[in-house]
């Protein structure tokens, strides 16, 4: 069955479970927050294809996924800043504009409960997610300890888990969450988090011989999903 989202287009694919911080300071957004707070405390969010961020006349990826709001925390001008955290994931059919925001017609998405897993693939997938942790934490001056994160053991939780928690480009975590099958993804995190591995052992060889690295080369640079989200 369809039902009607209120959509928020922005720079960021949101995943199940993964926190998303908001400022909320657009009358137009600000009107939507407060009908969702008064009824389920639920948006969708999905990745910005056309337009610019903020700004009106902008077009939202077709797979997007639910944020349900956690904290709110208004200002006495009307902004809010809000916690909220990845629901479920929902695929868009069409649109309409409601003062000045989108609303979708929208249907849940979900992995063919028919696909078989391969066997030990998420045991690999985990261990693998483990090693890169593991680099990000040795290498970063971020003092998360990843160690403490709870990783999942099913394969759909593991594989969305793991691409939250990836620093991969926008395009790349778009595809991992409209990818309907739980082995392929976790095929493909299998392989990213090989050649993540592969990148992270020759930046600190670098780093080890005194080479200089220029801003943005290091594969640290940045984390998203469950590490850090600004």
């Amino acid at each position: 069955m369809s039902f009607e989202l209120p959509l928020f287009p922005l720079n960021v694919v949101l995943f199940p479970g993964m926190p998303m911080p908001l400022h909320i300071f657009e009358p137009r957004y600000r009107l939507m927050i407060a009908r969702c707070l008064e009824s389920d405390r639920t948006f969708g969010i999905a990745l910005l294809t056309e337009g610019v961020e903020g700004q009106l006349g902008t077009e939202a990826a077709e797979v997007g996924c639910t944020a349900e709001i956690t904290e709110v925390a208004p200002f006495a001008d009307g902004r809010l800043n809000l916690q909220s955290v990845g629901g479920r994931r929902f695929r868009v059919l069409y649109t309409r504009e409601e003062d000045d925001y989108l609303v979708g017609t929208c249907e849940w998405l979900q992995d063919d409960p028919e696909t078989e897993m391969t066997p030990d693939l998420a045991d690999r997938v985990q261990y693998r997610l483990r090693r890169y942790l593991d680099a990000f934490s040795h290498n970063t001056a971020l003092s998360s300890d990843f160690t403490t994160l709870d990783i999942p053991d099913d394969g759909e939780s593991l594989s969305l888990f793991v691409a939250a928690i990836m620093t991969l480009p926008n395009s790349q975590k778009q595809q991992l969450l409209e990818m309907t099958c739980t082995d392929l993804r976790l095929e493909l995190e299998e392989f990213l988090l090989e050649r993540a591995e592969i990148v992270q052992r020759a930046y600190a060889r670098r780093v080890r011989d005194g080479y200089s690295e220029p801003p943005g080369d290091s594969p640290f640079g940045h984390a998203s999903g469950f590490v850090s989200l600004n």
